[in-house]
This record gives structure tokens, sequence and C-alpha cells, in this order.
């Protein structure tokens, strides 16, 4: 039996080879696609977002370039939001076949990582820095923190946000948190979301969770409905069911059992919210 990757590249190599129309047109189809791929994974619709993502490499020319690579990272993003890890992997090792990317490296290494083979996600994340310059410090950073190699990662996070580069604060905010100094990874998550352009949501959902259990609920509730203003950039489902939580510490079981029906109506399928339910309905 073929694997997903055997049919995988064929086909996407067959997308590859099939331009249409004026290089200039295709780019444009290929942005508009993107774009409509981009808006319907914030929606949550991840299936309509991978047929774009397709749709937007089956018009690509003969060459592999920085926007067909970009269009396959987001494509491996919706597939793993779907949950199809495999299916990601498959995606990022198709592209790499035609064409070498620190990007898609690092994005598969995160994905090997996520299904448990820290072998080849290491072995990526080498890949990956070995095509990255040295005066990417974000770049560097991350793939320090993600070989732990934490001495790295800081001073290359650290001279990125000195340099005001957001994303360098936001990785910092990580490394901090991941390594057990909570309070200093909040104030800098919190000054990365004083920022503009903030799209990591997850830096949200860790603020709020730590406000909450230092028991400043309002500002756990502030901090979650920013999240939630946001939709769904991959945690808004964790940002409702926080703020379903902190309802309930402060005791306001109406509150809570009003936004929790709200939340059955998006996620159906969550025993665990259900089974919370009844117990808010005997309140």
């Amino acid at each position: 039996m073929r694997t997903k990757r055997a049919w995988i590249l064929p086909a996407l190599c067959a997308c590859l080879l099939c331009g249409c129309g004026s290089k200039g047109a295709v780019r444009e189809q290929q942005l508009a696609l993107r774009a409509q791929g981009m808006e319907s994974a914030l929606a949550g619709d991840y299936e309509a977002a991978v047929a774009a993502y397709d749709e937007a490499l089956g018009l690509a020319d003969m060459k592999v370039g920085a926007l067909e690579l970009d269009i396959a990272s987001y494509k491996a993003a919706a597939l793993y939001r779907q949950g199809n890890v495999q299916e990601a992997i498959d995606t990022c090792s198709a592209v790499l076949d035609l064409k070498k990317s620190a990007e898609l490296y690092l994005t598969r290494g995160i994905l090997y990582r996520e299904a448990g083979d820290q072998e080849s996600a290491r072995a990526d994340f080498s890949a990956a820095m070995d095509r990255t310059s040295k005066k990417d410090s974000v770049m560097r950073g991350r793939l320090s923190y993600y070989m732990e190699d934490y001495t790295a990662a800081k001073e290359y996070l650290e001279q990125a946000a000195e340099d005001g580069d957001q994303e360098g604060l936001y990785w910092q905010a990580e490394l901090y948190w991941d390594t057990g100094n909570q309070d200093y990874a909040v104030t800098l998550y919190q000054s990365y979301l004083a920022g503009e352009n903030a799209g990591h949501q997850e830096a949200y959902v860790k603020v709020a969770s730590y406000q909450a259990r230092q028991g400043d609920y309002d500002g756990a509730l502030e901090t979650l409905e920013a999240g939630i203003a946001l939709g769904d950039q991959g945690n808004l489902q964790e940002l409702l069911s926080g703020e379903i939580a902190v309802y309930e510490q402060r005791a306001d079981f109406e509150t809570a059992k009003l936004k929790m029906e709200s939340y059955l109506e998006s996620y159906p399928d969550d025993q665990e919210a259900a089974r919370e339910y009844e117990f808010l309905k005997t309140r």
C-alpha cells in the first residue's frame, strides 16, 4: 500500500508543474486564495482553509518560491488544527523534497515533536539552523529553544527584544514560562500584548491563567475577552473555556451557565464541558 506521502508528493509536483496564465495574474490568484484560506482558518473552518491552500498551490509555476513555501506552511498549520498531524508532516516533506527551507524544517520539526518523534524533530531543527542567517536572532533563538539550548536561546531572544522585535519578546516570554520563571514570563507576555499586531493568541491564555491563579479575576476576564475578540487563531476554545472557569471561580454561576450554553453550541463534542454544564444547572 502506498503511504500518504507517496501520493501527496506526485500530486504536489503535478500542481507545481502546471502553471497557467501570466505570472503576475497567477500570483494575485494565489495571494487571494491564501487570504481566503487564512480567513477560513480564523473562522475555524480548517477543511475550507486546506482546500483554498491546495487550490493556490495548484496554480504554482515550475519553481517553488517563497509564496509557495508560505502557503504550504499555512496548509500544514490548518491540517494540524484539524488533528491531521501526519498529513501536515507529509505536506512539509513533499515541499522540502523540492526546495529546502529553514521555515519548513522548523514547521516539520514542531510537528514531529507533537507526534512524539523527538529524533526527527531535532534533525529538522538542526537543518533549519544550518539554513538560518546569523542575523536572524528570533529564528536562531526559537531553534535553540526547541533544541533545549536555553543559554543560546536567551541570548538570541534578548538581543531581538532589545532591537525592538516583537516576536523576540514573545519567544523570550515562552522561554521563561517553560523554564519555570512564570512571574517574569507574564510581564514579557503583557509587554508583547501591549504592542501592535500581537498575533500569538496563546499569550492571552497564559496571562489569564496566571492572573486567575493570583486571584485577579477581573484582570483575567479582561485578558480573556481581549483574546476572544481576535476570533479563532488556534486558541479560541481554550479562551472560552477559561472564561467560564473564571466566572465559576468568582461564584457567578449564572453567567458561567450562560457562557457554557454558548460554548456547547460551538463545541458540542466536549464531554467534560457537558458534564460541567449539568453541574452549573444545579447552582
